[in-house]
């Protein structure tokens, strides 16, 4: 099997110094995969790689670019990421990368490789594992303790213990063509207004908005009123996490009346990437 390597960095390519977790080279995942499968042909393109507190959608897409430009000839890909952010990059990468036709696992870990090594090497295994047999998706332990497949279109953050979740209600986004996304100059700056009471939230300098209402949570009277001046103006507002099935209460109808388009069947992660594909 031949296997294109993106080592894009994180916990998963750092050490320990002193208590602090450093970014460095992502030598231990090469040298697990060389090591346990010498049947198999890694080929590991140099990427730029990242943190999580540093990624920004630049990095995701020049990522993903540069993966499906490397990914001709090949029976899988194997994706290192930070864990914090992983779910973003995730959903980003469930619709950019589904066009390929070939299985792709997103994977990392919680502690550096220098202080558990178990965790590390556990998850890269498995993960090569999800590609053997052909499956797509994202592998971490969950709360068992075991190495788990998430679904990379239903996958959310971490919770404070580092264990992730998927979307209960999520629909499978549909394949489509994003070229113009890959080679787009200029991104979409995003406002995500959090469903959090009082939120101080900017008058201007963004194309688009993302409000986190989860049935309603932010939608408040003056917000509606900033949506149909944004509206207005050719800002596009969204929402989400929306549910497929249940009433709508009252504030998400006086935010849909507004202008604000509800994007159901996905998590806030999910809905970043439709808001930043669109």
């Amino acid at each position: 099997m031949r296997i294109l390597g993106a080592m894009l960095g994180g916990t998963i390519s750092s050490y320990d110094s002193m208590g602090t977790v450093k970014l460095g080279e992502p030598s231990f995942a090469r040298s697990v995969l060389l090591e346990k499968y010498p049947s198999h042909e890694f080929i590991f393109p140099e990427f730029t790689t990242y943190s999580s507190e540093n990624a920004t959608p630049y990095l995701y897409r020049d990522a993903l670019k540069k993966i499906i430009d490397e990914a001709s000839g090949f029976d899988g890909i194997l994706i290192t990421h930070g864990t914090d952010t992983c779910a973003f990059f995730a959903q980003l990468a469930a619709r950019v990368l589904g066009a390929l036709d070939i299985p792709f696992v997103i994977t990392g870990s919680m502690k550096s490789p220098d202080t558990d090594p178990d965790e590390a090497s556990g998850n890269l295994t498995y993960a090569v594992r999800c590609l053997e047999e052909g499956k797509s998706g994202v592998v971490f332990r969950n709360k068992e303790g075991a190495e788990q497949l998430y679904s990379a279109h239903l996958i959310m953050s971490p919770d404070i213990n580092g264990i992730y979740s998927e979307y209960t209600e999520g629909i499978a986004p549909e394949k489509r063509d994003y070229t113009e996304f890959l080679n787009k100059e200029k991104l979409p700056k995003i406002l995500v207004i959090p469903a959090v009471p009082g939120s101080v939230i900017p008058e201007d300098g963004f194309d688009r908005v993302l409000i986190c209402c989860n049935h309603s949570g932010t939608a408040y009277a003056g917000l509606a009123l900033m949506v149909e001046r944004w509206t207005a103006g050719g800002i596009e507002c969204f929402m989400a996490p929306v549910p497929v099935n249940g009433g709508v209460y009252e504030s998400r109808k006086m935010l849909r009346d507004a202008g604000a388009i509800e994007l159901a069947g996905m998590p806030l992660e999910g809905a970043w990437s439709e808001v930043l594909l669109k």
